[in-house]
């Protein structure tokens, strides 16, 4: 009797929408080689994922966080601190799901939203994770083999045109071009963003002055069918989760050298999640 795991890989084969990055046409597995009907070839890395990133679509030899970043992402993640950020994005899913679904979580970072999405759904859909950092899909792959891990960059998603019925897109930079290619006529996506006041309490310990920013920037082009704020406070428990989620955002980056000393003062913290939650539908 097969176990669970072949069925799953059988069927996933049958089933995925990987398409070649140069001509974006269907990849077929021969036997540890994607290849595309042009013979554009691409073999399956160790652990399982595959790397579909062009050199072209890379703007340094290795793009993408960094190892102590995603390494922190990781840490923090597994606490379980933003799982109510996770749960928003799943219970919509779960509300509007059907069977066979192909989703795709971009931007994914370590993985952790997308295998855990992968555990909430536990249903047959198809569930691809992409990133342009090898580092980061190295560590997803960890995770789980039954995902497609995917090293590739958003601006050239490497998924056969109008195959996707879900994009999730968490704190992720997103080309809507793209989001309209690869999405079916009747499918959609869910933006998770930052609103202002998102981890307000480490902004005012590291910056001068807290600059509200426009989101104009930052919307798409689609039609809404739903959007809304999510607020809360939580409660990290010690330093180093403390510092993980520090570590994981841009704002770590940008202290300066006569506010270093406030790193020393972290212990346990209260800070906000703020952030908007928007679903664009194709339709």
């Amino acid at each position: 009797m097969k176990s669970k795991h072949v069925i799953m890989q059988q069927r996933s084969e049958i089933m995925h929408k990987l398409a070649c990055p140069k001509c974006h046409q269907p990849l077929i597995l021969d036997g540890k080689t994607y290849k595309c009907q042009n013979n554009h070839c691409y073999d399956i890395a160790k652990s399982q994922y595959i790397n579909l990133l062009l050199n072209p679509d890379k703007s340094t030899n290795n793009p993408g966080d960094n190892k102590e970043s995603l390494m922190c992402r990781k840490n923090y993640l597994n606490q379980g601190y933003y799982d109510v950020i996770l749960n928003e994005v799943v219970n919509y899913i779960k509300a509007h799901r059907h069977p066979q679904m192909q989703i795709l979580d971009l931007g994914c970072g370590e993985g952790y939203y997308t295998y855990r999405m992968q555990q909430e759904l536990n249903d047959d859909s198809i569930i691809y994770g992409l990133d342009i950092s090898k580092d980061g899909i190295q560590m997803a792959s960890k995770y789980t083999k039954d995902i497609y891990w995917i090293v590739g960059n958003s601006k050239n998603i490497p998924l056969v045109d109008h195959s996707l019925d879900v994009i999730t897109a968490l704190f992720t930079v997103v080309k809507d071009s793209e989001i309209k290619r690869c999405l079916k006529e009747d499918g959609y996506m869910i933006h998770v963003t930052a609103n202002n006041k998102h981890l307000i309490e480490f902004k005012e310990l590291i910056y001068d002055e807290v600059k509200v920013k426009s989101d104009q920037f930052i919307r798409l082009p689609f039609e809404v069918s739903e959007s809304y704020d999510f607020k809360k406070t939580i409660h990290l428990r010690n330093r180093e989760d403390t510092l993980n989620l520090l570590k994981m955002t841009p704002h770590y980056y940008h202290i300066k050298k006569d506010r270093r000393h406030v790193l020393d003062t972290l212990g346990e913290f209260d800070v906000t999640i703020d952030i908007r939650i928007t679903v664009y539908k194709m339709s």
